[in-house]
């Protein structure tokens, strides 16, 4: 699978004002062209945010609660976005690397094109999400849940999943053979048809109350 990362102009404005740009925003505008850095967004509420071919670097989001924004062309580079809400967004050619998303919520979302590279992202709620065409690269999505989505063309490479929620996701084609999923939780059928190692064979076993004997 190839990843498709976001297709930035050679210059963007360099908007100095993120807080202000987003409490002026109205519905059925877009904010494109800019580019963020070094800027802390506290306690915002916003419906249907539209962000296009953007970039934030070293900004922080806290407390921030935005409902079904959408964001296309956009990357995430060295943010904090711990316990942001980005319930039912939109998300096309997006990249989140080095990123803070610890308890960050995109339940709901649909992620089209989309990678995580290098983020810390504990307890990080994925559930009930379309995703096509998304890569998960040396992230850690401990106790994460990603139940109840629909997967395609979807790649975990080295990714901590240990305790993370699969629960009614289907993992056909799937390949986890490179992730640690100590404590995973799914279920049964769920798991047919996923790729992995032979320890992990071991350790999903005994969910079928399988004895291996050494």
């Amino acid at each position: 699978m190839k990843m498709v990362y976001p297709q930035l102009p050679k210059l963007l404005h360099q908007s100095n004002d993120l807080s202000g740009v987003i409490e002026r925003y109205k519905e059925e505008e877009t904010i494109d062209e800019e580019a963020f850095k070094d800027q802390t967004v506290t306690g915002s509420t916003k419906h249907l945010l539209d962000f296009q071919s953007c970039s934030f670097n070293h900004c922080t989001f806290s407390a921030c609660n935005f409902l079904k924004a959408t964001f296309c062309d956009v990357e995430f580079k060295n943010c904090d976005l711990s316990n942001i809400k980005l319930l039912e967004g939109g998300f096309r050619r997006v990249a989140f690397t080095d990123c803070k998303l610890m308890g960050a919520n995109l339940t709901g979302s649909r992620l089209n094109e989309v990678t995580f590279d290098n983020c810390s992202a504990p307890y990080l709620f994925l559930s009930t999400i379309k995703m096509r065409n998304v890569h998960f690269v040396k992230n850690d999505f401990r106790e994460s849940a990603f139940d109840n989505c629909h997967l395609e063309q979807v790649s975990f490479d080295d990714c901590n999943l240990t305790e993370a929620d699969f629960s009614q996701t289907s993992l056909r084609k799937i390949d986890l053979s490179s992730s640690v999923i100590s404590g995973i939780r799914l279920n049964i059928n769920d798991l047919h048809g996923a790729i992995v190692n032979s320890l992990q064979a071991v350790e999903l076993s005994k969910m079928l109350g399988v004895v291996v004997k050494d």
